[in-house]
């Protein structure tokens, strides 16, 4: 199953438990594919970057490059898609979100922002919080016999 996920929810499953960590490591065992592109990915690494970050960095004992590396490793990255579409006015970033899941075909988007949330579907592609994304995902692999 392919999804997409926001930049707080890899960063957040880069440096938290929960939910987006278990993401992560469903991704991390290819029991489903994170899409990603370089405009994300540029992104996660420089939110990665930003001083609020440092001391759970610092306690976890890596750096923004490990976190990166290890995300690179998780995800498959597919091209920028264009067009992007202008969907979300209060943060214009959050449709390249919007845009790959449609181009790169995936079955859900996982975010924490309202932005996104608050649309509830993108051109019948689910935008779910982490939460209700391991919820679903479970419900459809298990139903499936893929996940353990």
């Amino acid at each position: 199953m392919n999804i997409v996920v926001d930049t707080n929810v890899a960063l957040s499953g880069l440096l938290w438990g929960g939910p987006p960590n278990q993401l992560l490591k469903w991704a991390r065992d290819r029991k489903i594919r994170i899409l990603a592109c370089s405009k994300a990915v540029d992104e996660l690494q420089r939110v990665l970057g930003h001083s609020k970050f440092a001391t759970r960095l610092e306690t976890l004992e890596i750096s923004p490059q490990d976190a990166m590396s290890y995300f690179l490793g998780l995800i498959s990255l597919v091209p920028d898609p264009e067009p992007v579409p202008s969907i979300i006015k209060e943060d214009p970033f959050d449709n390249l979100f919007l845009a790959m899941a449609s181009h790169h075909q995936a079955k859900l988007i996982v975010s924490g922002d309202r932005h996104l949330l608050d649309l509830g579907s993108f051109e019948s592609i689910q935008i779910v919080t982490p939460a209700e994304g391991v919820q679903v995902i479970t419900r459809i692999e298990e139903a499936a016999g893929s996940l353990a």
